[in-house]
């Protein structure tokens, strides 16, 4: 039995550490125990749908198995005794994330079942996307602030009036290709849409962190600054994505493409921020 114990930050973290040894246990028929996802459950339907995957609350094993870390007890997939006579391979969080990226294309169907969004999720976005008109591309703007602005430095924390020259420049590309193109702002950060008001913009009424995941999924691109909730919202919904490296940088529709496994897109490229 696998089992996931660490806690490495938000929620999209959470996955995408969760992700390989999910994928792992789906290709070789392992049972996945998820111990670390509490308080970050509800988004979600069919978590506990899949026999070999149990999402649980198993709060004072985790702080046990954390202190056996802290000692040097366990470590991050190694043979430890636990293993040896118990069978138990005991996962840590953040740090598993870039493993088995061929099993998680390859298991990427059952993995985004198990991470379906519930249905009070999905009917709020859907019913605001179903009075777009269908001829309109819709182009999901992650405005990551919050803890960007201190992050590396700040080197992906853009401003309102940075973020507008970029979606002009992409209005412009599908113009010229006869489309319209509306953009979905979706941030951390309450968003001061008069500032964008050169463009067609629109946030949801019901936004928060859950149902921007989902709409981000649901639109045709997606673009922001290098982020796992974006990258996640682009492999769920299997939408090209975008990251924006500088504020300077000229982006052309001809750079969007689909993750496939964390930092790793369908046209063969990775991503590379650290």
């Amino acid at each position: 039995m696998i089992i996931n114990y660490d806690s490495p930050g938000q929620l999209c973290n959470r996955i995408w550490s969760l992700v390989p040894s999910i994928a792992y246990g789906l290709k070789y028929k392992e049972k996945v125990l998820v111990i670390n996802m509490d308080g970050y459950t509800e988004p979600f339907d069919n978590l506990n749908k899949n026999r070999l995957v149990r999402f649980a609350s198993r709060k004072l094993l985790k702080r046990t198995l954390m202190s056996f870390k802290a000692r040097g007890y366990i470590q991050n997939g190694r043979s430890n005794i636990f293993r040896r006579l118990f069978g138990f391979n005991f996962v840590e969080g953040w740090s598993n994330r870039l493993g088995n990226a061929e099993m998680v294309e390859e298991q990427s169907t059952e993995i985004r079942n198990i991470f379906s969004f519930n249905t009070n999720i999905a009917n709020a976005v859907d019913s605001e996307f179903a009075v777009l008109p269908q001829s309109v591309i819709v182009v999901g703007v992650h405005i990551r602030r919050g803890d960007y602005k201190e992050w590396l430095g700040g080197i992906y924390y853009y401003t309102d009036e940075e973020y507008v020259c970029i979606l002009r420049n992409i209005k412009e590309q599908f113009e010229s290709r006869g489309q319209q193109v509306k953009f979905l702002l979706c941030s951390n950060e309450k968003i001061n849409l008069e500032n964008y008001n050169s463009l067609e913009c629109f946030t949801l009424s019901c936004s928060s962190g859950s149902h921007d995941l989902y709409a981000l999924s649901k639109c045709d691109y997606i673009i922001g600054p290098p982020s796992s909730y974006s990258q996640w919202a682009s492999f769920w919904g299997r939408i090209p994505v975008k990251f924006i490296k500088s504020a300077k940088e000229i982006i052309t529709l001809s750079d969007f493409s689909e993750i496939i496994s964390f930092n790793r897109f369908s046209n063969g490229s990775i991503l590379n921020i650290d």
